[in-house]
């Protein structure tokens, strides 16, 4: 079988930068092709090639067989090739078939002809073996729904290849689950589909074969029941990365740095009570839509709470703003970093110092010197990879930027941090760079409360995990108790494993 997409030495260089050097890749039909690399690596330079964003400098790019030379978007689209981001491009006000229509919509007398709309919106989500709604407006759908209807605009455009970039990156994981479900009943229908992830879990669960771009470069391509993660992982960052750091602190029982005493907020959270340790880390962990991120908005004052009462360091504290958390020694690096993280038209420089400004300033006048020993300090810390200080934050890997949201909070020398999902959609370098910082962290004493929905990941870094349902805590597990099977069953209201409750 001949390949449908073909990438031959394909080269790519922007000033000072090689983002690709004689990279390869065949894609064939009825294939789920899972291409992996670090932040960095050259994975989205690559994509941008197939989608018609840019061209190579050096190199061919085949389809069918054939040589193409794609000058805009438009190209790749005819050729058969769809693209679905990480980001969705859907206009969230517009119904299902309004955005699986978009761009081609067609009239009768003048005007849209609805009825064509619905019908196309329903042969498209039908392909995919799913009925959504044709009018309902996609804001008022899942991720994991938004997703579908995404991927159903692909087809309902005749595309036959599908990229799709880190597709499960906000999903919960039945819902990703159900995702990639979708994707094998389009492989035994013939498509062929480029998948991007950083997950190597879900990477072994669905392809059929793994290409690694390390550094620009291509670093080989296997069968996947000829490789392992192991191995995958080696070739991504040239040598062994263990998943998680070897756990050195013990938190000291009788320093608590926050007790949460019986708050509340109404249709959020519901009478949740616990204390947190100097020193430990405390996973959060529920299904989506359990309340642990609006927990923490309540803890940081996003959202202030109806009843109960917050204490630190023994006294009682008035938590109604994120300043206010601030000045209680609380940080917090949210979930959306790219909307609620960083400033990401602001350079590396400009996004720190934001947090510290009364710090580095007086009478209204930065002190440059004070601001460079700090940022420098923090940015050599953290490791952050970066021309210069002086870079803008959009233009940085995803692990990059979650090290400027860590690297703004630790600037501000915090005695409690709260990660709400900090390495999501993230490399395995950066990930374990991360895991290394909160073993740091908590070593030096600060208290970590960490939600995350990798299980694997909030068992290893936790010393005591707190299992959130329809806002309220159902389970605290520790030692032999904190297992998958555990969490999974308190997450989703079973009673078939006794372990201890709150």
């Amino acid at each position: 079988m001949s390949p449908i997409v073909e990438l031959r030495n394909a080269t790519k260089t922007f000033p000072g930068v090689v983002a690709l050097d004689k990279v390869q890749l065949q894609l064939f039909p009825g294939e789920i092709h899972c291409l992996v690399g670090e932040n960095g690596a050259g994975k989205s330079t690559l994509i941008k090639i197939l989608a018609g964003q840019y061209k190579p400098d050096a190199g061919e790019l085949l389809i069918r067989g054939q040589a193409v030379h794609f000058h805009a978007p438009a190209d790749s689209l005819r050729s058969g090739i769809a693209v679905i981001y990480q980001d969705l491009q859907l206009v969230p006000h517009l119904s299902v078939a309004e955005n699986i229509s978009l761009g081609q919509w067609q009239t009768r007398s003048g005007f849209v002809d609805r009825a064509a709309m619905a019908e196309r919106s329903r042969a498209a989500l039908g392909q995919l073996g799913t009925h959504v709604d044709g009018w309902i407006n996609v804001v008022e759908l899942s991720k994991a729904k938004q997703q579908l209807v995404e991927i159903a605009r692909a087809l309902s455009r005749q595309a036959q290849i599908l990229i799709l970039d880190e597709p499960t990156a906000a999903l919960s994981e039945s819902e990703g689950d159900q995702l990639l479900a979708v994707l094998g009943r389009l492989r035994q229908k013939g498509f062929a589909m480029l998948y991007v992830s950083h997950r190597l879990e879900e990477v072994f669960q669905i392809a059929d074969r793994i290409t690694v771009l390390r550094d620009g470069k291509y670093a080989g391509a296997e069968l996947r029941q000829n490789i392992s993660p192991a191995e995958v992982v080696r070739m991504m960052v040239g040598g062994d990365v263990g998943m998680f750091p070897k756990r050195r602190h013990r938190p000291k029982a009788d320093q608590k740095a926050m007790e949460v005493k019986s708050i509340s907020r109404a249709g959020v959270i519901d009478d949740i009570s616990f204390d947190l340790h100097a020193g430990e880390v405390l996973g959060l962990a529920g299904i989506v839509g359990a309340g642990r991120s609006e927990l923490a908005a309540c803890l940081f004052g996003v959202t202030p709470i109806d009843s109960g009462e917050i204490l630190i360091g023994g006294k009682t504290a008035v938590i109604s703003s994120p300043n206010d958390a601030k000045q209680f020694g609380i940080g917090l690096v949210p979930e959306d970093r790219k909307n609620l993280g960083v400033v990401s038209i602001l350079s590396i420089r400009e996004n720190v110092s934001l947090s510290v400004f009364k710090k580095i300033s007086h009478f209204g006048w930065i002190n440059r010197n004070l601001e460079s020993r700090l940022i420098e300090e923090h940015s050599k810390r953290l490791a952050i990879k970066a021309p210069s200080l002086e870079t803008q934050v959009l233009a940085l890997s995803g692990g990059n930027q979650q090290k400027v949201v860590l690297a703004r909070w630790l600037a501000t020398t915090p005695k409690i941090l709260i990660l709400d999902e900090p390495t999501q959609g993230i490399d395995v370098g950066a990930k374990a760079e991360i895991h290394e910082l909160i073993e740091d962290l908590v070593t030096s004493g600060i208290a970590i409360i960490l939600i995350s929905s990798e299980l694997p990941e909030l068992i290893a870094m936790s010393d005591r995990i707190l299992v959130m349902r329809k806002g309220k805590i159902v389970a605290e597990l520790d030692g032999h108790n904190a297992t998958k099977e555990n969490i999974i069953h308190h997450a989703a209201g079973s009673e078939e494993v006794q372990t201890d409750t709150i």
